[in-house]
């Protein structure tokens, strides 16, 4: 006795625009494909089933519960996966937010390492000026020691006679 009579194929039609009528689509061109789909590929799965039988003696039984489970777990999957998606796409947008940050962070710190070379350069500039009139009051200085030694030695010079001529006296 065969219990399960299949369905007809505008019954098919009709139960998967029901179930695929639930979910949101992106264009009314993929929902018509999707909601044709399943009828014929239950359809193609009843055909082989036949031809299975035919060469291994073995049924294997396509129900209208299948059908129905079949639907149930496309829904269910295509849930799952748009989970995944939406996930996968709020870690892009993170990721490319941060990278922005970054980038703008790295700018900023290159400006200022800009000015910070900058103002080093003008204050080099400015140490090198200085160390140049030290030299130059350096060696005047050096000039005016060698002055004042030679000015010591006389009156060192000069001294020692007026000691040796107070003691001769």
């Amino acid at each position: 006795i065969d219990w399960f009579q299949p369905w007809p194929e505008d019954a098919l039609n009709t139960v998967s625009e029901k179930f695929i009528g639930g979910i949101e689509f992106s264009t009314p061109m993929i929902r018509q494909g999707v909601e044709q789909f399943m009828p014929m590929s239950f359809l193609n799965v009843q055909q082989m089933s036949a031809k299975f039988f035919t060469r291994e003696g073995r049924h294997v039984y396509s129900t209208p519960k299948s059908y129905l489970e079949l639907l149930k777990l496309y829904g269910k999957m295509l849930g799952q996966k748009r989970d995944e998606n939406d996930a996968a796409v709020d870690r892009l947008k993170n990721g490319n937010t941060k990278l922005k940050e970054a980038s703008d962070a790295v700018a900023m710190l290159q400006s200022k390492l800009e000015t910070m070379m900058e103002e080093a350069e003008e204050k080099r500039t400015k140490s090198e000026e200085i160390a140049e009139r030290v030299k130059a009051e350096k060696e005047g200085v050096e000039v005016e020691t060698a002055k004042a030694n030679v000015e010591a030695g006389k009156v060192a010079e000069i001294q020692t006679r007026v000691e040796a001529e107070a003691a001769d006296a």
